[in-house]
């Protein structure tokens, strides 16, 4: 009989599972004003085992190298080292392909300047949040009590096994690439619990992200097409059919079979609207499918709007449905 205990941190979820005399944390928590002493302080001064963040974004593994010096190991999977071993958008190759993604897109001069300011603004808040300084102020929508750092580590374990047994833990540790190349999964199969971080949320549906390949060079793609792997980690999922999920951001919920389809319909749904305008229209880029299909949202949330519509592309192009030539995206004959 395993127990799970929820460690709320700000708009984080973290997770104890204590079973058979060990303690695994999943997610190592955001580093927050506080947020370090709020997790020990819960778990009464008795360290886990074992920290497994469930991908390399901040607010899952930015308390990472705390753990590793209170003398707790952290496991990440193995295509996300590249998101905790440096700041982000420090590896030239990484920013350029951001760049060249960018001029690419078909964004006039005035929004194809303000993304390019974008990525440069994104650039520079990584290095400041991986400085062991003062923590920046909270942010806008308040979700933590004051803004994230991220110190660098280099992880203890990196997973690239799919369906890894972590010793003496009666949890298995499952490979769903998409919201990050190296996105993992917890699973409980006594107990039929599920760990998603951000792989399923209760109340969110898939937002896909421009983001890299683990390993880039010169003349290789450098772009890691993030829905398709999304979606097919998400089917995967659901054939396991899981009574419980314990997601990375809200409640606990048990319809998790309901919450993966919604998913599934909604990335089917906004791909389904992206070929029917390329259908009607012709061949189009990726910012003029933004411009025609959400006008308004474009102008203020260019950068989202544009992963969106790149993200639902990519789903198309995998499932033979359009492609892509010359930076001109056309519906499949």
């Amino acid at each position: 009989m395993a127990n799970v205990t929820r460690v709320p941190l700000g708009y984080n979820s973290a997770y104890l599972i204590e079973a058979a005399g060990r303690r695994l944390l999943v997610d190592t928590g955001p580093d927050f004003r506080g947020a370090a002493g709020a997790i020990e302080s819960l778990l009464h001064g008795n360290l886990p085992d074992l920290a497994l963040a469930t991908h390399g974004h901040l607010d899952h593994a930015g308390l990472g190298r705390h753990w590793q010096e209170r003398g707790v190991p952290v496991a990440l999977g193995a295509d996300d080292l590249h998101l905790v071993n440096r700041p982000g958008l420090s590896d030239p190759l990484e920013f350029r392909g951001f760049q060249e993604f960018i001029e690419s897109s078909g964004a006039p001069p005035g929004p194809q300047g303000e993304l390019l300011a974008g990525i440069e603004q994104r650039r520079e808040w990584a290095l400041r949040a991986a400085a062991n300084g003062p923590y920046p102020p909270p942010p806008s929508d308040r979700r933590w009590p004051s803004g994230l750092r991220y110190r660098s580590f280099v992880p203890d374990v990196l997973i690239a096994t799919d369906g890894r047994a972590l010793d003496g833990f009666p949890a298995l540790v499952l490979r769903a690439p998409g919201h990050t190349p190296g996105n993992l999964v917890v699973a409980v199969p006594e107990e039929g619990w599920l760990f998603s971080g951000d792989q399923l949320l209760p109340a969110i549906t898939p937002t896909p992200a421009i983001q890299r390949q683990p390993r880039i060079a010169d003349g290789v793609d450098w772009r890691f097409h993030s829905l398709p792997a999304f979606v097919a980690s998400l089917r995967r999922l659901e054939k396991l059919r899981f009574q419980r999920c314990f997601p990375g951001h809200g409640e606990p919920f048990d319809n998790v079979d309901e919450v993966i389809r919604t998913n599934l319909a909604q990335a089917e749904q906004r791909a389904a609207r992206v070929l029917a305008v390329l259908k009607e229209s012709g061949p189009a880029t990726v910012f003029g499918l933004c411009e025609a299909i959400y006008p308004r949202a474009v102008q203020r949330r260019a950068w989202q709007i544009v992963a969106t519509v790149q993200g639902h592309l990519d789903l198309l192009e995998a499932e033979g449905r359009a492609s892509c030539v010359g930076g001109l995206y056309s519906a499949a004959l």
